[in-house]
């Protein structure tokens, strides 16, 4: 497996491993629906405007073959929390999950923000989403939550945040991907 930065040529792969990997992890806590009308074109257009931002880190894991099966992307942060980054989107497709990629990509993530000189981060994680275990082992202190809809459906998403992310660098759990 190889982490690397993504680059324009890859929004059309990303958009796929972005769309599989919600209907993936998602199915039973967003509505079906919603996941099956997800388009991965719609999703290769944001991606190609995102990737052109230059403030914008997104990191890809590869696996052997050099398909993408996971993906990282942040930044400055979007909301008015005292935190200097924020993790905007981060997905693995379900056959790369719990094996320890997770915690690498948001090791390397950390230290891209590290090298931009920003030292605090927070991620938006749903609440029953199972990942935001690894979060927590990491060393994410749960701040924050709020309403989201997602279609027409209210769902409950919680923020975790790092005041030193320094500390995910550290921390030697692999729970993550």
């Amino acid at each position: 497996m190889n982490i690397r930065r993504a680059q324009i040529t890859d929004a059309a792969e990303i958009a796929k491993v972005h769309v599989k990997s919600w209907q993936q992890s998602y199915r039973g806590l967003v509505d079906d629906d919603y996941l099956l009308e997800m388009s991965v074109t719609e999703r290769e257009e944001r991606w190609r405007e995102w990737l052109m931002q230059k403030s914008h880190i997104v990191l890809v894991l590869e696996d052997e073959n050099k398909e993408l099966c996971g993906f990282i992307s942040g930044g400055s942060i979007r909301s008015q929390h005292p935190y200097e980054s924020e993790v905007y989107a981060f997905y693995l497709l379900k056959e790369v999950q719990l094996k320890g990629h997770g915690t690498k990509m948001l090791k390397r993530f950390s230290e891209e923000l590290l090298s931009l000189g920003k030292k605090s981060m927070i991620v938006w994680v749903l609440k029953d989403n199972p990942s935001k275990q690894a979060y927590i082992s990491l060393g994410g202190k749960k701040i924050d939550e709020e309403q989201i809809t997602i279609g027409k459906q209210q769902i409950l998403e919680e923020c975790f945040a790092w005041d030193d992310i320094a500390v995910i660098l550290t921390t030697s759990k692999d729970h993550m991907g």
